[in-house]
């Protein structure tokens, strides 16, 4: 049997190219740096909270507006689906910026998880969630990201974690199982 049955994919960084500029958002939302963003506005009162949603909501959008794909993420969503893999994105954005992707590249997966439908990474619910969707246990499931909730989120859920490092290598690179430095190494990394 085949070791992987299902992968499981972050967005931004991952199969987008990162557009969404962090560092000035924590600035004009007033978060303070290594702080989550999403989690951060969930601690502000209520009124400042929803106004700084909004403004995170807008970036967020037009990022996904002037989205290109990463480099081989076709290719690599071809192989992945012939071999018969199952696949889920999971993604810390709103529901409405992953719409905008899934339609602007005419991408489908066996679930679409935004931060909308539950506890978000770096909580393991998304990957458990996909798992037992997909029909598929923790332990056949490659879960690929270039952040590090990514991979804490599928450490957690006893998934397989594998990094893409495009350009150099995070300080939290030895957390992963996997490191790979671009989108055509996953499918050899899966057997494929």
């Amino acid at each position: 049997m085949r070791r992987f049955g299902a992968v499981v994919f972050d967005m931004d960084g991952t199969l987008i190219e990162p557009l969404l500029d962090f560092s000035a958002i924590r600035a004009e939302l007033g978060v303070a740096a290594g702080e989550g963003i999403l989690e951060a506005i969930a601690a502000m009162a209520p009124d400042a909270g929803t106004r700084a949603h909004g403004r995170l909501l807008a970036h967020e959008l037009a990022a996904a507006r002037k989205a290109r794909l990463m480099p081989d993420a076709l290719a690599t969503m071809a192989s992945i689906k012939s071999a018969g893999l199952k696949t889920a994105l999971l993604t810390r954005n709103a529901r409405a910026a992953l719409a905008i992707v899934l339609e602007k590249f005419d991408l489908s997966f066996d679930l679409a998880w935004s931060r909308e439908d539950g506890r978000i990474k770096p909580e393991p619910d998304g990957v458990l969630r996909a798992c037992a969707k997909l029909g598929v246990g923790p332990d056949r499931t490659a879960c690929i990201g270039d952040f590090y909730y990514d991979i804490v989120a599928a450490n957690a859920a006893g998934a397989v974690s594998i990094l893409l490092a495009t350009d150099s290598l995070p300080p939290f690179a030895d957390r992963a199982d996997h490191v790979i430095t671009c989108l055509a190494e996953l499918p050899s990394l899966l057997g494929i």
